[in-house]
């Protein structure tokens, strides 16, 4: 029985598609899916976490071109966040990082890496595990960690880019 309510999530979660833009308290969208009109079976998935998607230094990329403008030109030191949507510990991460990013008063900026829209990316940096953070400056990786970590860590692991 507990291996067939395994097999139906796997299929469930296959099945999910994934949105972009945040909720209205930026939180977390809630998207609504139809999986099978005969079950009548409907699904919620948070497919995005950021607080606070509006400010100039927290920003998503959208491709490898993208990421070398933004990142690897940029004046300003990056932390790259590479993170999935169906990790829960890149979802507990994010708040974290983007107050700790918000404490630089834009000294530091936040770059966003969704791992399953740019596989590249996470290959070319070798983002075998989720989340992995890499600390930019200068177009050069200077500092790299995985895993969720705590406030006081994010904030040194920050506050050494500046």
């Amino acid at each position: 029985m507990a291996q067939k309510a395994v097999c139906r999530l796997a299929v469930i979660r296959s099945m999910m598609t994934r949105t972009s833009g945040t909720s209205a308290t930026g939180r977390c969208v809630l998207q609504t899916n139809f999986i099978n009109p005969n079950q009548r079976l409907w699904l919620q998935q948070c497919s995005s976490y950021s607080s606070d998607q509006g400010s100039a230094s927290i920003f998503n990329i959208q491709d490898s071109d993208d990421f070398k403008d933004r990142v690897l030109n940029s004046k300003i030191p990056s932390v790259v966040d590479f993170h999935a949507g169906w990790c829960a510990p890149c979802k507990m991460l994010a708040p974290r990082l983007e107050k700790a990013i918000e404490g630089t008063k834009g000294k530091v900026q936040l770059a966003k890496v969704d791992i399953d829209e740019n596989t590249d990316l996470a290959i070319d940096y070798d983002v075998s595990s989720v989340p992995t953070v890499l600390a930019v400056k200068d177009g050069k990786i200077i500092d790299k960690f995985i895993g969720l970590q705590e406030a006081h860590s994010l904030k040194l692991f920050v506050e050494n880019l500046y």
